[in-house]
């Protein structure tokens, strides 16, 4: 497994290199941020093998967790979310832009005439992409949340080892 932090140097060196006039200086940036996706997400789940094992073990013979571990499958489950939710500082940037957009649009409605309606489509274009970021945030908050509302309704035989489930299913996804 490759080690995050040369990627991230790479990163930081395609960053520097990336000049406002040249697309292509930035989408060269794509790959190296999925790939550094990809290593963060496998480095952090090769480090929790051991206690996850552990855990699934407990799960299916019917031995209580305990909160430490429960917080442990929390983190291994959903933690990519809640890193995501903790860190993201523009949401509410998001919405007011959002916002702004549609009235925009609004505006441009009473006269939808070349050229405005190229306008019209440009803020349209605008709009789909910071939804796109709005929602994601929002899944990712609904994610956190069904799984907590799925922990919080208590641990029977039956969700235990669906717990089980999904913890092996997600070691076993590390390991593709």
């Amino acid at each position: 497994m490759a080690d995050p932090r040369d990627r991230i140097q790479t990163l930081k060196t395609l960053h520097v290199q990336a000049k406002l006039d040249d697309v292509g200086s930035f989408q060269r940036l794509t790959g190296t941020l999925r790939d550094l996706s990809n290593e963060l997400r496998e480095t952090y789940q090769a480090a929790y093998v051991g206690p996850v094992r552990t855990l699934i073990v407990k799960l299916k013979t019917g031995v209580t967790p305990t909160a430490e571990e429960m917080a442990l499958a929390e983190a291994f489950m959903v933690g990519d979310a809640a890193a995501y939710v903790r860190v993201e500082n523009d949401f509410p940037g998001w919405v007011a832009e959002l916002g702004r957009l549609v009235d925009v649009l609004g505006a441009l409605s009473s006269s939808l005439e070349p050229p405005r309606l190229l306008d019209a489509l440009g803020e349209v274009e605008d709009a789909q992409r910071v939804l796109g970021d709005i929602c994601n945030y929002l899944e990712e908050k609904e994610r956190i949340g069904r799984f907590r509302r799925t922990i919080a309704a208590g641990l029977d035989d039956a969700r235990a080892g669906l717990l089980a489930g999904l913890l092996q299913q997600k070691l076993d996804s590390s390991n593709d």
